[in-house]
């Protein structure tokens, strides 16, 4: 195995990045940062049930919620959260998922969650349903990382992933629950390390990729795609877009992330206008998504081991609390509201 080292970032979040010899799957190891011996603040009795490898339904009255996931070394996990956490309550449910780094949820309420080589699907609305099923991306070692779907049970799947097996650059994979993923659209080196992506209701596709930092377009998920110009993001991160078509751009990821920030353009067709930002972010999260009417903004926050929430508006972000019940700082994390932003 050939290991080598993305560096340590100014809020001392430790990762490692190994590149398996032969095939070109990007994993990365984070550490625990609990103290040695230290038990999770989960509780116990929705650790047994992830250990039997069963989720904990959702009470009947849990319509809407938080979905959070959370990577570590030790144990990956999937859990629902209420709606409006201030009293920093545990999660009220959990699904029996691994997570590799984001979640999203579409249209419907379906929750899709990309585990290793594959992508989850559990049935929406309310939160924490049955699972629907899985679908394999194209190579056994590919890496998924986000995905996004307006209808994921029946509808295409856009699967970003870190660096496929087949190209060794990173990826959008397209796929379908019913068929898998069958299309992959890359535009070289200059979209490598894709860690986000993002699909209009018209059907196009953005890929957020961390080496060079880059938004790559592609017109009808389709095509080679065009580099995005005026992207003003220092660094790679999570993307999702508000009720007014607006894409709005997470800068910080695992490999670059001196100061958290969130950006908010129009168009980037491929050309982008910065409406907005950079507004500062409580601590490094890289990923983040929108509620239904795009006034709330739920990101993960690993370097605290907090979900932050802030007032949403394209002209400005406002940090209103944040909630850390269940949750571990060091952990990879993504953070979706059920329902989603309605674009």
């Amino acid at each position: 195995m050939k290991t080598f080292s993305l560096g340590t970032d100014a809020l001392g979040a430790g990762v490692a990045v190994a590149l398996l010899a032969g095939c070109g799957v990007l994993r990365q190891a984070q550490d625990d940062m609990q103290p040695p011996g230290a038990m999770p603040r989960t509780t116990i009795a929705m650790r047994a049930a992830q250990r039997s490898g069963f989720g904990i339904p959702a009470p009947v009255s849990a319509k809407s919620g938080i979905y959070v996931s959370e990577n570590l070394s030790s144990r990956s996990d999937v859990f629902g959260y209420a709606n409006n956490n201030r009293s920093n309550g545990p999660p009220i449910c959990s699904e029996n998922a691994s997570s590799t780094y984001d979640l999203a949820v579409d249209d419907k309420g379906d929750l899709i969650v990309p585990e290793y080589n594959a992508i989850a699907i559990f049935k929406g609305p309310s939160m924490c349903g049955r699972k629907l099923g899985s679908l394999h991306t194209i190579w056994d070692d590919d890496y998924p990382v986000d995905a996004t779907s307006s209808d994921a049970e029946t509808g295409t799947i856009a699967v970003g992933v870190i660096q496929d097996a087949g190209s060794g650059v990173g990826s959008i994979e397209l796929c379908t629950l019913k068929s898998g993923c069958k299309t992959n659209l890359t535009h070289g080196s200059a979209m490598n390390l894709v860690f986000a992506v993002a699909m209009s209701k018209k059907g196009d596709c953005w890929a957020s990729s961390a080496t060079p930092t880059a938004l790559t377009y592609f017109r009808g998920c389709s095509g080679s795609g065009q580099p995005a110009t005026g992207y003003a993001n220092p660094s790679a991160g999570g993307l999702d877009i508000d009720k007014n078509g607006n894409l709005v751009s997470i800068s910080c990821s695992v490999v670059s992330c001196s100061t958290p920030a969130l950006y908010v353009y129009s168009g980037c067709k491929p050309h982008c206008k910065k409406i907005g930002g950079p507004f500062s972010m409580q601590g490094a999260s890289m990923y983040g998504h929108l509620n239904e009417d795009s006034s709330r903004f739920a990101t993960a926050d690993y370097q605290y081991g907090q979900i932050d929430i802030y007032k949403y508006a394209p002209m400005g972000i406002t940090y209103t609390y944040s909630f850390d019940n269940g949750l571990s700082a060091g952990a990879r994390m993504g953070a979706a509201y059920n329902p989603r932003s309605r674009e």
